[in-house]
């Protein structure tokens, strides 16, 4: 019979092997198991992302403070998507307008309320980017359905922290 330490001792060997086609298979059931039983949260990979974005650029994040949607009021099992949403900090506020083009696209027009900024669209599989006209305005066409955030960047204050929005659902 062996004792506690000649049992460690084996599991520490073992440990140190390199992964064989029987621990594929089991890594492959567990993780199967984990599939079914407690699936990945949906948008939580999006989340994720945002939340790497932020640390890495040191940003200032915004958060929702309106969307056309809160004006309803009513509590229905019909969601209709907002059509305005406004983002602010301490330090700027957004305003971004969604308009379907063709079910499968939409047009964003949005008005930044301080000084010359550069847009960042973010979608699923590309990135667009705009500057806002005097008047702070923005547009972004051909904007795919799912989920979008903006990131802002004063053009006049090089050295000032970006401003990223939540994301939200196109």
């Amino acid at each position: 019979m062996t004792g506690y330490a000649d049992d460690e001792l084996e599991l520490q060997r073992l440990a140190a092997e390199p992964l064989d086609a029987q621990d594929e298979r089991a890594l492959a059931a567990v993780g199967s198991i984990f599939a079914t039983s407690d699936p990945v949260p949906p948008g939580l990979t999006e989340r994720v992302k945002f939340a790497m974005t932020v640390a890495s650029l040191e940003a200032e994040v915004a958060e929702i403070t309106r969307t056309s949607a809160e004006a309803v009021g009513v509590r229905t099992t019909v969601y209709d998507r907002a059509a305005t949403v406004t983002f602010s900090t301490d330090t700027v506020s957004a305003m971004v307008t969604i308009e379907s083009v063709d079910g499968v696209r939409s047009r964003l027009s949005g008005w930044v309320s301080d000084g010359p900024t550069a847009v960042e669209l973010r979608e699923r599989s590309r990135t667009q980017t705009t500057q806002t006209d005097t008047e702070g305005r923005f547009t972004f066409v051909g904007v795919e359905r799912g989920l979008v955030h903006l990131v802002l960047r004063r053009i006049d204050l090089p050295d000032s922290r970006p401003v990223i929005t939540p994301a939200i659902e196109i």
